[in-house]
């Protein structure tokens, strides 16, 4: 590997599989520094075991994809952990934007959603810490992934509460995100009519 002085390269990244490595193409999970050329290299920092180059998988933007990653399922598995490489590789709702951090947005269910009785909330953690955003769509960074829920807006206040905190907590525990109640402050009546 080629000597990079500590100001021409950003440490201690972390990849959620948006990187593969540049031999094999096999997605990357884990830590990862960048260099001022714009390559990415396994570990924290130089030196740091053994650092083997990675790529960018936006590179490639026609690489397959398991079909394990085709979403059927109204909560959008593609954006669970474990998939999170497939809205990478399909470029799906990926923010393109100079900001790597998500827009906050605050949600007003339209009348449509209340004669439905419910609409979607859509929330971004961050990778490598327990920070979440409401969002107005799903997206997915190398800093943020994207998630959605459904919420219940009508019906029996009990029952309604009893729906938005089990999704909530079958959320959290589902994508690991410690903390998502919290930052709802646990009101699952938000919106409620």
């Amino acid at each position: 590997m080629i000597y990079y002085p500590k100001s021409h390269i950003t440490p201690n990244l972390y990849s959620n599989g948006d990187l593969a490595y540049k031999d094999t193409l096999q997605p990357y999970t884990g830590n990862y520094f960048s260099t001022f050329d714009n390559k990415f290299y396994t570990g924290n920092y130089p030196g740091d075991g053994n650092n083997i180059e990675l790529i960018s998988l936006q590179t490639f933007p026609n690489y397959p994809t398991p079909e394990s990653f085709e979403d059927n399922n109204p909560e959008d598995s593609r954006f669970y952990p474990e998939n999170s490489e497939y809205s990478t590789l399909k470029n799906i709702r990926y923010n393109k934007g100079i900001s790597q951090t998500p827009t906050p947005f605050y949600p007003q269910p339209s009348i449509a959603d209340y004669k439905t009785g419910e609409f979607t909330r859509y929330f971004a953690k961050k990778t490598n810490e327990q920070i979440f955003i409401e969002t107005s769509d799903l997206i997915n960074n190398k800093y943020y992934i994207g998630f959605s829920i459904p919420w219940k807006l009508t019906g029996d206040k009990e029952q309604v509460y009893n729906v938005n905190r089990n999704i909530v907590e079958l959320k959290e525990f589902k994508l690991k995100l410690r903390g998502f109640g919290d930052f709802l402050k646990r009101d699952y009546l938000k919106f409620y009519k």
